[in-house]
């Protein structure tokens, strides 16, 4: 896990050299599991990843695509990889919030395959903290549906 996480970080710093209006820094580091009390999750998720912003523009909207590793509710490493959408307005001074929409691969947190994320964000052009949310879904053959609340940092240089 840390050395999957080092070699994002890695990466992302080197490709921040060629275009740094495009690249973010993300850490992920928490979820919140709600409506199974008895479930035992881990909700400390720590991890990093990289995200490419390639296309839009702050009227439009950015079209982006991400990639990371965290540990996951399972107390298990799990990797993604996506392409996504987000629109964001200036509301005063530096202050931007938006929302996204991401999709792609999950590989971990009970799942093996396509999965989706919407997001909110706050923060300024530079850092913003992301809130994801996932609707109920089955998070494994013992557990019942629960909900998922994720919160994560992005950095763009």
């Amino acid at each position: 896990m840390k050395r999957n996480a080092l070699l994002v970080v890695g990466l992302t710093l080197l490709a921040c050299r060629a275009h740094a209006d495009d690249f973010s820094l993300l850490l992920f580091g928490a979820s919140v599991h709600h409506g199974c009390s008895t479930c035992n999750l881990n909700q400390d998720n720590p991890g990093a990843g990289a995200e490419w912003a390639f296309s839009g523009d702050q009227d439009r909207g950015r079209w982006f695509a991400r990639a990371g590793a965290y540990r996951d509710s399972f107390r298990k490493n799990a990797n993604y990889a996506t392409l996504g959408w987000r629109r964001e307005w200036e509301m005063f001074g530096p202050v931007i919030a938006g929302i996204g929409l991401q999709a792609g691969y999950l590989h971990g947190s009970g799942h093996n395959g396509p999965a989706a994320l919407p997001t909110l964000s706050l923060g300024t052009k530079s850092f913003a903290l992301e809130v994801g949310y996932l609707p109920r879904v089955n998070v494994g053959s013992h557990h019942p549906k629960t909900s998922v609340t994720t919160f994560n940092l992005r950095w763009t240089f």
